[in-house]
């Protein structure tokens, strides 16, 4: 072979290999990049993104356990100066004990037999004295039965007219308005199941109770909500602002979803297969609702162009902590701290009994966004050659959000009757999920709806003062109990 031709092949090898080194370089930038997606993913937890704190690994557990610890030892140290308190009750504070009846139900009277000293009979003697003890207890739980007789009576003119059983007398033989409240308290009040619920009941009554006849109350008692429901959706439209979320379900082994609008006074949830429009479309609040919207930035909400649209800055902190541990994202470390920075400034306001920001205030703080929002663009690029991989396209989404939706963002400082977070929302349907939770799936999609109107109308009463017993009475008794009228 000549030198030429072996010069020939060594060129050509040195351009194999020149592209086998250019086809692994990409391949290990791209698992490098591959890896730091998964690492990012695999640190997401309740405290950078919308995970429940269930979801926590025991790692991320340990540091958020740590990390009250050292907040708590830093109070104290700021605090060394005053008295430490100990936990439980402090010296010199009154206790809490229970409340004595001055007409007690019962009176129990116990008398000395004889002297403690000499023991002499002590009977004669009148009494001088006494020390009262009181013990609160239920009566024994039994059932009383009571027979209810239609009387027929017979007219002159040959009519023959009966009497009118009562509501709760809907069979020849069944339980009255106190076993379903107490029944139905235990179902989706306290979200017992079925079966433990009946073994409850029958245990303490004495008598057997059928799940059969729990699983009928539901349905019995939603029966009694359609006028309370139509209340309820029309003061929400009419609410200055509301607050909108959903959460998944189950019903079988179909996913269904609950949506929720509330306020502070009132609970509205709507059980649904779907996620989408359709479900707050058939729900009736927010088609034509004209005030502001709270709510997680789910694009379906923005559809609605009657409403003022305010998102919830909870998510969005949580969004900015995952985002600010990301490659050269200072930015979303700093707008953290504005947000924070704006939302304790609007508390400090209206405590101060004022209804808005100083215009000065305000406008610093507005500009103040939008210089962080430019850092945050510049810092998230356009990649050359690629498109954007998981890391950023969390960070330039969340930058493209702010700055789309800079008047949702901030609203909350513009209208300081306006909160800060969507947490009104995220209480509202915490039941769903705990009774998901503790009693399963709906075994059928009419026990997901009986289930959005019983629980819209006991958190309802609840936020009214009105016990979810005293609410369920009155509604097995034919007086279903409708908000008060404010002013």
């Amino acid at each position: 072979m000549s030198d030429a031709d072996r010069e020939l092949g060594v060129a050509a090898e040195i351009e194999v290999l020149r592209a086998e080194n250019t086809r692994q370089a990409k391949l290990i930038e791209f698992l490098t990049r591959r890896v730091s997606e998964l690492e990012q993913r695999l640190n997401l937890g309740s405290r950078n993104s919308s995970l429940a704190p269930s979801s926590d690994s025991p790692k991320q557990q340990a540091e958020a356990t740590k990390n009250r610890s050292e907040r708590r030892a830093a109070e104290k140290e700021k605090r060394k100066d005053d008295v430490v308190r100990r936990r439980g009750k402090q010296v010199g504070d009154r206790g809490k004990n229970l409340p004595m009846s001055a007409v007690p139900d019962v009176i129990v009277d116990h008398l000395p037999t004889s002297c403690d000293s000499c023991g002499e009979d002590l009977g004669p003697v009148e009494s001088q004295r006494f020390e009262r003890r009181q013990v609160l207890d239920t009566p024994a739980p039994i059932v009383i039965t009571t027979e209810h007789r239609s009387i027929r009576k017979t007219c002159r003119c040959g009519t023959v007219s009966a009497g009118i059983f009562p509501p709760e007398a809907t069979a020849p033989a069944c339980y009255g308005p106190n076993v379903r409240t107490a029944a139905l308290y235990l179902l989706h009040a306290q979200h017992i199941p079925v079966e433990r619920t009946a073994e409850a009941m029958s245990a303490m009554l004495g008598v057997k109770v059928s799940t059969g006849f729990l699983a009928s109350l539901p349905e019995q008692a939603a029966c009694g909500l359609d006028g309370f429901i139509e209340d309820i959706r029309r003061r929400l439209k009419a609410e200055p602002h509301i607050h909108v979320d959903e959460t998944s379900d189950q019903v079988r082994t179909d996913k269904w979803w609950f949506h929720v609008a509330s306020t502070e006074r009132y609970t509205y949830l709507f059980a649904s297969s779907t996620r989408g429009k359709d479900a707050p479309d058939a729900a009736g609040v927010l088609p034509g609702f004209g005030g502001v919207m709270i709510h997680d930035r789910l694009p379906m909400y923005f559809k609605y162009d009657d409403a003022d649209h305010a998102i919830c800055l909870a998510h969005i902190i949580r969004n900015l902590a995952a985002v600010a541990v990301s490659f050269d994202q200072g930015w979303a470390a700093d707008m953290s701290k504005l947000l924070i920075e704006m939302n304790e400034a609007a508390h400090e306001t209206r405590v101060a009994g004022k209804v808005k920001l100083s215009r000065r205030q305000l406008s610093t703080f507005l500009a103040r966004y939008d210089q962080l929002i430019e850092q945050g663009v510049a810092a998230n690029p356009e990649p050359t050659g690629r498109y954007r991989d998981y890391i950023e396209r969390r960070s330039y989404n969340l930058v493209s959000a702010l700055k789309d939706l800079r008047k949702e963002a901030t609203l909350f400082a513009v209208d300081l009757r306006l909160p800060f977070t969507n947490n009104q929302a995220e209480r509202d349907l915490r039941m769903a999920k705990l009774h998901k939770k503790i009693s399963g799936c709906f075994q059928s999609s009419e026990a997901a709806e009986h289930f959005a109107k019983i629980r819209s109308y006991i958190s309802t009463a609840r936020k009214h003062g009105v016990s979810a017993l005293d609410a369920l009475q009155m509604l097995f008794r034919g007086e279903t109990w409708i908000p008060p009228n404010t002013a």
